[in-house]
């Protein structure tokens, strides 16, 4: 069984973290990647519970695999030669 992967981000809009940036002194930039998570200071945490009080919201992604599809193998003419039941594709 394939393990599902769960990840975070925080969502407020450029103004917020204008702010925020401007709150703690740091670079937007910085503010984003706090809020996606990537980064795990002190100060990135800070900045997360700020932005969640200033109408942030906590989003959750989990991934989810693909349910398998069937796929139908035309010849020429356009008629079905055979049809392949495909696992893993990447189109939704």
């Amino acid at each position: 069984m394939m393990e599902k992967k769960v990840r975070h981000r925080i969502e407020i809009s450029a103004t917020g973290k204008a702010e925020l940036a401007r709150m703690f002194n740091v670079t937007v930039q910085n503010v984003s990647q706090a809020l996606l998570f990537n980064r795990n200071s002190i100060t990135c945490c800070r900045i997360r519970e700020a932005a969640l009080q200033h109408g942030g919201k906590l989003v959750e992604i989990r991934e989810v695999p693909a349910a398998p599809r069937t796929v139908k193998i035309l010849n020429q003419k356009g008629e079905v030669m055979r049809a392949v039941v495909v696992e893993d594709h990447p189109t939704l």
